[in-house]
């Protein structure tokens, strides 16, 4: 159940913790109506959340039915600076931010075809999700490739992007991975992603892992992700995990995750880092200490100075998902 602040249409981000309080997965609920929710979770974790969920509702005795229908939808992502004006000429609902807040839903139709609009991004983007009936997606596909030629006459680029540049724009953005830089062992506070947890520790409303954090939120983190850049650009020979994190000259981590930033022109590595001696520290602590450090990654044993990231490596501000852009952006 959402709160009752959360008007149908709402979409939240939130994760599914274990009793540990361990992060089991992470993905977006839409509420449709009081009784109905969609949940959209990634493809490569499909098959776990699903376990996950359904596991825990039979334990729960909830009077609550979970039906998979990614069979019978399509997800197609368009994002980007010109991906409002590329949608707007196609759908029937207005794409503006008053009449379209970001984390939404609308019901809406694209040259007759019906779909669900989500506006959400994985890249830090402007962008909307259109989940698409199955029997419906090849048009509807066809119909926005046909509206970006005719943007591109205009000198806007709009092309496919494979799931490595999605990779390369949401580590820019700090965004999580389950199963790379998340995981079950990981809770949200010590992931970064501690406003799941925050809002409903508040209240009184039982969920699964609720004791685990709020002992956590009072005692502080032990270990927290952290993000680094290489100062050396070294686009030819990229991190692939699993190297040592070090802060002056002591090993306190691993890397989880990386990838390059072809925005920022960095090797990013998210990892985990100990406190020092293993003893919790509050948040605002751990971050003066994080600051505080000189960091290094080692590979292959050799120590590459790097540059802490407190806030993400690109649009720190985020910006670009509310439709902010240079004017140099916005130039064809």
């Amino acid at each position: 159940k959402m709160g009752d602040s959360r008007p149908n249409g709402s979409v939240a981000y939130t994760a599914l913790c274990n009793q540990r309080g361990g992060v089991e997965a992470d993905l977006t609920v839409t509420k449709l109506a009081e009784d109905s929710f969609y949940i959209a979770a990634g493809g490569s974790t499909f098959t776990h959340d699903w376990r996950w969920i359904n596991s825990e509702l039979e334990k729960s005795g909830f009077n609550a039915i979970l039906r998979d229908a990614s069979d019978e939808y399509c997800m197609i992502s368009v994002q980007g600076p010109y991906s409002r004006k590329l949608l707007s000429g196609l759908v029937d609902v207005s794409l503006e931010n008053e009449a379209f807040p970001f984390s939404t839903c609308q019901h809406a139709q694209l040259k007759g075809h019906k779909l669900m609009i989500l506006r959400l991004t994985f890249i830090g983007e402007l962008g909307f999700e259109l989940h698409v009936p199955a029997n419906s997606a090849v048009e509807v596909y066809k119909e926005i490739m046909a509206a970006g030629e005719a943007l591109g006459a205009t000198g806007v680029k709009v092309a496919n992007a494979g799931y490595r540049a999605i990779d390369s724009m949401s580590a820019e953005k700090g965004y999580r991975h389950w199963h790379a830089d998340l995981s079950n062992r990981d809770t949200p506070f010590e992931a970064g992603i501690g406003f799941t947890a925050v809002a409903k520790l508040k209240t009184d409303t039982p969920f699964l892992g609720r004791d685990a954090l709020k002992a956590q939120q009072a005692e502080g983190l032990q270990r927290r992700l952290v993000c680094l850049t290489l100062n050396d650009e070294r686009p030819e020979t990229p991190l692939h995990g699993q190297e040592t994190i070090w802060r002056d000259g002591q090993c306190v981590g691993f890397v989880k995750s990386a990838a390059y930033g072809f925005s920022s022109k960095k090797q990013i590595a998210f990892g985990y880092v100990d406190a020092p001696d293993g003893n919790p520290m509050k948040p605002k602590a751990f971050t003066q200490w994080l600051s505080a450090g000189s960091w290094h990654i080692c590979d292959k044993g050799e120590h590459l100075p790097s540059t802490l990231h407190i806030k993400s490596v690109f649009d720190p501000k985020n910006l670009r998902a509310s439709g902010e852009y240079p004017a140099e952006v916005l130039s064809p």
